[in-house]
């Protein structure tokens, strides 16, 4: 019997694995913090101890939850495995490598495609060897389930908090409210002026983008500390909590645990006169009432332009009744895109922008002054900066010294 020697090749003698270490905690804590601290030293040392392989790094993300994709550390150590920067992936658990069993097999497919192996050490499980994948599949259904399971444990604990009417911590930081030393929610009276200063010009009518624009005038910082945004006003107004109600678990987890607003996915809880109120519940049901009318106006379909349109009194009855301002010349008839209807001054569309800056008034507006005779059409806006027009007669704006066009005798 002859046996022949197989010796390795030349040139991958002493080539040793790239490898690293991937580590995770879910919170900021500071024993979480020392943990991964400890567990990149212990990594770090354990990749270090061993003569075949070469220690690449360390990645660590803080305070990501495994079901989430996005994690900046493991998706850096992706981008760098892709690279071929790495071989060999050490970590834990699977429950550290990620939560979600789909993400955990989309990766580690992907890695071994790449010819890159992901140790699960906890396990003992190897993704390159023959039965890596199914082991790895096993267990990292379980630890999904165990993950969801605490989950479902967590959400019955709030939800049974909410129907007693114990609400959420969240509740603590809506602006204009504090709590006091027994825990209850009390009123922050610099930021409440604030709330009824919006409420107050809300009722009157007054847009969202308006008041944000005064707010930030009077240097008045939002919630968040910056300048306040339409969104954020909104918000404000909205807000059951500012007539002394409050509505529990408004938001909930969809399955890869992103919070999401709840439409019915979830039970809620409406609880009334839990608290001060900020507004009076008639005065926020008043701004309800106006914010719903605006939200009408902006949702009804205007109806389309006539294809066929001529200036002819029959048709516009105020046509050479309405003038310009600035230059005197008449207002004409005017579609805007074909659904938004005015009288708009002749020079700006005729001529140009710089020839006169010219009116745009709303035909609305126009048909509710029921002019019997030829006016100017005066446009000015309110301490609050929403537009508005007036209208003067004719031959008394033109014979006033406020007009620009007017000519001395």
């Amino acid at each position: 019997m002859r046996i022949r020697v197989i010796k390795p090749h030349a040139a991958t003698t002493g080539q040793r694995k790239k490898v690293c270490g991937y580590v995770r905690v879910s919170t900021d804590s500071e024993e979480q913090e020392n943990s991964l601290d400890n567990q990149t030293q212990y990594y770090t040392d354990y990749i270090n101890a061993n003569p075949e392989w070469e220690f690449v790094g360390v990645y660590a993300d803080r305070g990501i939850s495994g079901f989430k994709e996005n994690r900046p550390e493991f998706q850096r150590m992706l981008a760098n495995a892709r690279a071929g920067e790495i071989d060999l992936i050490v970590v834990k658990s699977i429950s550290r490598f990620a939560r979600n069993t789909e993400t955990t097999l989309d990766a580690t497919r992907e890695l071994k495609r790449l010819g890159v192996g992901v140790f699960f050490e906890l396990q003992n499980i190897n993704t390159l060897t023959t039965s890596g994948e199914l082991l790895m599949t096993i267990q990292g259904a379980f630890a999904q389930a165990e993950s969801e399971g605490a989950s479902q444990v967590g959400k019955m604990v709030y939800q049974r908090k909410f129907s007693r009417g114990i609400r959420s911590h969240g509740s603590d930081r809506t602006y204009g409210f504090a709590v006091d030393a027994d825990g209850e929610l009390c009123i922050n009276e610099d930021e409440a002026r604030k709330v009824r200063q919006i409420f107050n010009l809300a009722e009157q009518g007054v847009w969202p983008s308006k008041i944000k624009a005064q707010l930030n005038m009077e240097g008045t910082p939002s919630p968040g500390g910056k300048c306040w945004n339409d969104t954020g006003i909104a918000r404000v107004l909205r807000n059951v909590m500012y007539k002394g109600d409050i509505i529990l678990q408004k938001t909930c987890k969809d399955r890869l645990r992103r919070s999401r607003p709840n439409h019915g996915q979830a039970d809620q809880w409406y609880i009334a006169d839990n608290h001060p109120f900020i507004v009076p519940p008639d005065q926020w049901e008043r701004v309800q009432a106006v914010l719903a009318d605006r939200r009408k106006q902006l949702d009804t379909p205007l109806p389309p332009a006539p294809i066929e349109r001529c200036s002819c009194k029959t048709q516009y009855p105020l046509t050479n009744m309405l003038y310009c301002p600035y230059c005197g010349e008449k207002l004409i008839h005017k579609w805007s895109n074909g659904t938004r209807e005015y009288w708009a001054c002749k020079t700006n569309l005729k001529v140009s922008s710089k020839a006169c800056k010219g009116v745009w008034l709303p035909a609305a507006v126009a048909g509710s002054w029921g002019v019997t005779e030829p006016v100017t059409v005066v446009p000015y806006k309110d301490e609050h900066g929403m537009n508005h027009f007036t209208a003067y007669p004719k031959a008394e704006y033109d014979a006033s010294a406020d007009c620009p066009y007017r000519k001395d005798e």
